[in-house]
């Protein structure tokens, strides 16, 4: 046997880990999700989105340690600290935040698996700002996939199974639909960002790379969360520790999703990933049904699922 063949073999079953891997993303994302869902009423808005944050710091910098442990890196072979790299994080930790808020308080308006469905256009939003950026002429699947996303996102702002030509000119005017486009917005600067922010560390494994990112990103979005409750919102923010438990349990699924998200991205090329993690979307239709009993028209499936579609359409592209 060659001496190859254990690193070789090793390889190999690091490469058909992603696909579980990426689903353990996508399902640890959708319950730390969901558990934000739940601590609107006693925390507030504000507070639920900033548990994300505040509860995840310690696992992030363990992350951090056990990675660099595993690859034999020290903090000071990547973490150096340069002006570029901080205007990217600051600007992705912000935009994150504001994506945070803003789905939280979709919530009040559409159910859960709408909620995050309004959250995955990012896929879409994100593909044509660096499209913009980066001077891509728009090829016709690309054109398409924002066709279809447009009517699924007209579909989705409806509510009922029926509609007329009124409910259509007039879906895209609500609140909700407002709301639920700029959550997809900050969602796509805060992926944009982030892996721009990744991207301008020294050169070093991936892995290393981006949770360097994730540890010192979330940090700073946990320490403009504490300064943001105290000084308008001091109410939710005792609520929020008040709450440590639950607040512990999203801290702990953001830690995990962080970790799987960036495993399945070192083992496997993004598109499949990206395209396997939509499994989101079932994971939010059975706790939409299922733990919040809350019922779905045939609209918003059909909805959802020409979203789908059209993210799949991006990704492949």
């Amino acid at each position: 046997m060659s001496a190859h063949a254990p690193i070789r073999q090793r390889d190999q079953i690091g490469m058909e880990l992603w696909i579980p891997i990426t689903v353990i993303a996508a399902l640890s994302q959708t319950i730390r999700t969901a558990i934000q869902r739940q601590m609107k009423r006693p925390i507030g808005d504000q507070g639920a989105a900033a548990i994300r944050f505040l509860y995840a710091v310690p696992f992030a910098w363990s992350g951090l340690l056990f990675v660099s442990y595993f690859y034999q890196y020290s903090f000071a072979d990547v973490a150096t600290i340069n002006t570029e790299f901080a205007i990217w994080v600051t600007v992705g930790g912000i935009a994150q935040i504001l994506f945070t808020i803003f789905l939280i308080k979709l919530f009040s308006y559409k159910n859960f698996l709408i909620g995050i469905a309004f959250s995955k256009t990012e896929v879409i939003i994100a593909a044509a700002i660096e499209a913009l950026i980066n001077s891509k002429l728009m090829s016709f699947q690309f054109g398409l996939a924002i066709f279809v996303g447009t009517i699924s996102v007209v579909l989705l702002s409806i509510r009922g199974n029926f509609f007329s030509y009124r409910d259509l000119a007039s879906s895209l005017k609500t609140e909700s639909t407002y709301i639920g486009l700029i959550s997809g917005l900050s969602l796509a600067i805060s992926v944009i960002a982030f892996r721009s922010a990744i991207n301008s560390l020294p050169e070093a494994d991936f892995l290393i790379r981006a949770t360097t990112t994730a540890a010192i990103g979330v940090t700073g979005q946990s320490v403009i969360m504490l300064i943001y409750l105290r000084l308008f919102h001091p109410s939710q923010l005792n609520a929020a520790l008040r709450l440590w438990r639950p607040g512990l349990a999203t801290g702990i699924f953001a830690a995990i999703t962080t970790a799987s998200w960036f495993s399945a991205f070192a083992l496997h090329s993004a598109a499949p990933v990206r395209a396997v993690g939509q499994i989101e979307l079932i994971f939010s239709m059975a706790i939409t049904i299922l733990i919040f009993r809350q019922r779905l028209s045939r609209i918003e499936i059909l909805g959802t699922s020409l979203l789908l579609c059209s993210i799949l359409l991006v990704i492949f592209d």
